[in-house]
Order: structure tokens, then C-alpha cells, then sequence
């Protein structure tokens, strides 16, 4: 960056402190650019990021010293700006995307494929600034694409251009859009995106626990449980004048350290540390949280940014495959684990709606999450059947199983699919929640059909995950509804047999998706996003007239990891 502003390099337009671009940058090693910061020209080289496959150059700009390597960068820069055998990339390249979603991971694959420098901003969380973005794109989905501020397309147009002529093509497309991303709308995705995520925890105090579990031999590999008087002799051991009790009391306060929950053997547990949960028993309840919990919608928000941090390091296809056995010893998936002990004490009683709906689609992701990646997945179709109801969070004071959050809570209190009685059709079948259950008043009425496009079991069929807020639910859930029916193996059309077919998603929940007429209304809607030759096609089908045979495909139960040799 600082190679292309000694070049002369434009800036960004309507920002003040010249914002480099990258007008005639070098087609070299692709430094991206990730969560809203540019790179200091005095940060070590082992600080910036490059991708795969660049550990020479890596190496190389390691040893250089400060001042010499921005020289030779400059140098670099300015003999590709001389060259003429090989197109520049664009200036300015923003691309704006959300968590788990696979059109912006196919397009950011493509940006670097053409070695086009970008910065990413994420709208995640950020209802406010996605409805300006749509007034200035015309667009409702992610990613968008700018070149130097310029709305340039969506993914399918910005693949389209890199394909025809690489990154001129949409460095010209930039020069000729007159749809501008407003500054305040940038430095507004600019602060979202540099904003501190998790607790404030004083580095200090972190500092020591990570001490006392070395001394205490306490490891993810023998995760133990300790007494009071040994943690006390190790705290006084490390930290001479300081009072070991308060030391203790401030790792309590800070839920660095729990009690081992009243139903286990006693003894102080390290939370980011916990032996491995059973499946009879809820995943969240190995010690008590100490003090209040935070408010249900703070808790979900630091559960989604979690969540978010392993979908980036551990998914792939836009969060449909997942590698559960590295992000099981992911800290940020320890932080999850621990962050979910604070489920029994939080009040969901002032939830509404919108409110109850992420919450809880986030609670279902993350409890699939970490029971794959703790209990691993079930071995056949019996031992699935088992699976959602046995894997558990206790919320609120209330257990709550996969299947209550999905039938109990987000489907209205309806059957399940699965359930026996619900099979056999002389018997009547009812939802998990009788009479009198006090998690009756967690039900979400009316439910919400796109919430099976929002849910995933761990299944390779399954929706991408991603994260939900209740002020851009229904953004989420039309986004998760678009992404699932444009998929072909969810959605297609076999136009000799004069059939649709879909997914057994819709066969199951036949019940939530309504009549006939509503399931095409939804399909319909659903389909936008496609295409114009398959948006056509199924749009002929989805009409009246046609009225096509409905085909359900057969569902991959195989889990939602990567293949291994």
C-alpha cells in the first residue's frame, strides 16, 4: 500500500488522509486486505497476510530490513506501472459480504485468482448500513463490488467482467457506474469491521491463567479439574505480592475459572480448557457461571461472533462443509463453549418475535456445531434419530434439545417429522411442548417456513450456516432462502418429465411450506437470484398452467465435513 501511494496512486473519493488505491499496483504476492485496516508500513512482515503458496516472498520480506523493503516494494511498483505486456489491476477493489455465504467466497476466489488486491467489509450485524447499500446498488443480496467507491455488480457480473478481460474490465465498469458508495457509509463498515469483539478481560489477568494452567500441567489434552488450595499455592508461587485470594476471586469474577457444576465431582475448572461433555448431559452445564449473565441478545451476538470466527478459519462452500476436528481445538470455539455457560442463568422472557427467532436459529447452529465437534457425528440412521434429542444447552432454566429449539420453538410447537407418531397416521401426534411446559412461551407464533433454509443439522444436504440479528432477520432469512433454492441439487427443473424437483426439505415440512399455491409464491421468491435463463425456465414451471409434478430429491445425510484421504 504504501508502494502505490509513493507511486502517486489516487485516492479514494470523498476521503480525507489519502486512502491509498491501487491503481498500478504490482501483480505480484496478493496482500489482502481484511477486516477495515490497512497495512502499517512499520508492521513486521510476519504480520501481513498472504496467501498459499507465497512462503518464499514471505521469507524473502522478512529479511529485509524496514526501510529497504518499502524501497524495493516502490521500486516493484513502479516498473509493473512502466510495463505495458500485462493489464493493471483496479484501483480500490471493496467487495461487501456477510458470514457463510458462498457467493461472496466464490467471488473473492476470483479477485484473487486475477491477483486483484481487495478490502472486505463485512455487513454482518449491520442492518442499518445494508439497507443504505441497497438504495445505492439496487441490489437486495452480498456481495457487492466496488472498484475506487464505484458500484461495479453483483458476483455473477463481477466474474463475468474478470473473465472477459481480467481486472480492466472492471476498472472500466468502476469509471462508468455513477452509483457512488457514500463516506459515511464506508468509514461506517470501516469502524463495524475494526470494533473489538468478545470480553474485556484484562490482558494481565489472561496472562496468568495461561501460566497457571502450564504450571498446573492443565492442558486440552488433560483438561482436569483442581482444588482451591492447590490454585492458591501456584497463584502465591507465581505472584508473590499479590493476595492469592483476590487473584482467585477476580479469575471467578471473570469466569476464567468455574466451579465444577453441583451434579459433578467438585473442584475448579479452567473454562477455556473443560473435559469432554456426554451426551446425556447438556453440553453447556460443566461449571456454574459466576454472577449474573449477560442479556439473551448480548449473549447470542458474542455466540455469532464466534461462530463467525470458525466458519472463516474451519468452513468452506460458504459454511457447508465444515472441519469439525480442527475447530474443535480452535480457541474461538473454547471461548464459544465457555460463553454458553452463561444459557442457564440468561432471562428470555422479554424476547419478541424477531428477537426469539435469531436467538434461537443461532443457539440450533452452535449446538450442532458443538456437539460434532465434541461428541462427533451419529453412526447410522437409529443413532441419528437419538441424535437431536439427546444432544442439549440448558437456557434459561429449561433444557432445551435440537429438536425442541426446531419443533418446539421455531416451528410452533409442531411434531416432529420424524417422530413415530407422526408416521403412523392412526395415532395423533403433537409437538415436544405439553401443556403447562414453561417453554411454551418461547414459541414463536406465527412460525416461519424459510427457517429450514436457516438450520443446519451437520448433514451435507443441510442449509450453509450462518448468523442471525433480529433487526435483519428477514434480510437473513430471504438471503438463506435464495442461496438454498439456487442451489440445483435443491432446486431444478426437468423439463421432460414436466417435474420440479426439490429438496426433501419440502416434502417433510410439507405442513410449514402450506398449499400448493404458497410453496410456488415462496419458490418464486425464492429464485430471483438465479440466472435469467433458469429463473425463466422455473418461473414457466412455477405458473399455473403448467402445473408440473413435484420430485423429491434423495437427502445426503453424509456429514458436513471435507474429504479426507
Amino acid at each position: 500500500l504504501l508502494a502505490a501511494a509513493l507511486a502517486g496512486a489516487p485516492a479514494l473519493p470523498g476521503l480525507t488522509g489519502g486512502t491509498p488505491a491501487f491503481a498500478g499496483a504490482s501483480r505480484g504476492p496478493l496482500l489482502r486486505i481484511r477486516k477495515g485496516f490497512f497495512h502499517n508500513p512499520v508492521r513486521s512482515a510476519r504480520e501481513v497476510s498472504l496467501p498459499q503458496g507465497c512462503a518464499r516472498e514471505r521469507e524473502r520480506m522478512v529479511s529485509m530490513d524496514s526501510a529497504g523493503r518499502f524501497a524495493r516494494l516502490a521500486a516493484a511498483r513502479s516498473a509493473s506501472a512502466a510495463a505495458t505486456t500485462q493489464p493493471s489491476p483496479p484501483a480500490g477493489v471493496q467487495i461487501v459480504t456477510t458470514e457463510g455465504c458462498r457467493f461472496c467466497l466464490r467471488t473473492k476466489k476470483a479477485l484473487e485468482q486475477y491477483e486483484i488486491p481487495y478490502e472486505e467489509l463485512s455487513v454482518a450485524g449491520n442492518p442499518e448500513l445494508l439497507l443504505g447499500l441497497m438504495d445505492v446498488t439496487g441490489i437486495k443480496t452480498v456481495p457487492m463490488v466496488f472498484v475506487d467507491g464505484r458500484f461495479v455488480g453483483d458476483s455473477e457480473k463481477t466474474i463475468t467482467l474478470l473473465e472477459d478481460n481480467g481486472g480492466d474490465a472492471l476498472q472500466s465498469a468502476g469509471r462508468e457506474s455513477t452509483r457512488v458508495l457514500p463516506e459515511e457509509t464506508l468509514i461506517g463498515l470501516r469502524r463495524s469491521e475494526d470494533k473489538s469483539e468478545g470480553e474485556e478481560i484484562p490482558s494481565s489477568l489472561e496472562a496468568l491463567c495461561t501460566r497457571l494452567q502450564q504450571g498446573l500441567q492443565v492442558s486440552p489434552s488433560n483438561p482436569r479439574s483442581v482444588n482451591q488450595e492447590e490454585l492458591l499455592n501456584e497463584i502465591q508461587k507465581l505472584e508473590r505480592d499479590i493476595n492469592p485470594e483476590e487473584v482467585l476471586e477476580q479469575l471467578f469474577q471473570y469466569n476464567l475459572v468455574g466451579q465444577r457444576s453441583s451434579s459433578k465431582a467438585g473442584g475448579i475448572l479452567f473454562t477455556r480448557l473443560l473435559p469432554p461433555s456426554r451426551k446425556n448431559e447438556p453440553l453447556n452445564s460443566m461449571f456454574e457461571w459466576t454472577g449474573d449473565a449477560s442479556p439473551a441478545i448480548e449473549i447470542s451476538k458474542s455466540l455469532q461472533s464466534g461462530m463467525s470466527r470458525l466458519l472463516d478459519r474451519h468452513g468452506s462452500d460458504g459454511g457447508k462443509t465444515i472441519d469439525y476436528k480442527a475447530l474443535a481445538s480452535d480457541d474461538a470455539f473454547r471461548n464459544i463453549v465457555r460463553l454458553s455457560h452463561q444459557l442457564p442463568k440468561c432471562d428470555l422472557s422479554g424476547l419478541d418475535r424477531e428477537e426469539r427467532m435469531a436467538f434461537f436459529i443461532n443457539i440450533y447452529n452452535v449446538m450442532i456445531v458443538h456437539a460434532m465437534a465434541v461428541l462427533g457425528p451419529p453412526s447410522n440412521f437409529a443413532a441419528r434419530l437419538l441424535f437431536y434429542d439427546q444432544v442439549k444447552y440448558m437456557i434459561g432454566g429449561s433444557i432445551y434439545t435440537c429438536n425442541d429449539v426446531e419443533n418446539g420453538v421455531l416451528r410452533g410447537n409442531r411434531p416432529s417429522p420424524a417422530s413415530v407418531a407422526e408416521m403412523l397416521p392412526f395415532m395423533k401426534a403433537k409437538g415436544p411442548f405439553k401443556e403447562g411446559d414453561p417453554r411454551v412461551s418461547q414459541v414463536v407464533d406465527p412460525p416461519d417456513a424459510r427457517i429450514h433454509f436457516a438450520l443446519n443439522c451437520g448433514a451435507k444436504s443441510c442449509p450453509a450456516i450462518r448468523v442471525y440479528t433480529a433487526d435483519s432477520l428477514e434480510i437473513g432469512l430471504q438471503a438463506a432462502a435464495e442461496s438454498f433454492c439456487s442451489d440445483p441439487s435443491n432446486v431444478d427443473v426437468d423439463e421432460k418429465a414436466n417435474a420440479i424437483k426439490l429438496s426433501k426439505i419440502f416434502q417433510w415440512y410439507r405442513t410449514d411450506f402450506g398449499t400448493n399455491e404458497e410453496l410456488r409464491h415462496l419458490l418464486a421468491e425464492s429464485c430471483k437470484s438465479l440466472d435469467e435463463s433458469r429463473r425463466a425456465t422455473l418461473t414457466r414451471f412455477l405458473s399455473e398452467a403448467e402445473d408440473p409434478e413435484l420430485r423429491f430429491v434423495d437427502y445426503d445425510w453424509s456429514l458436513n465435513e471435507p474429504d479426507r484421504m
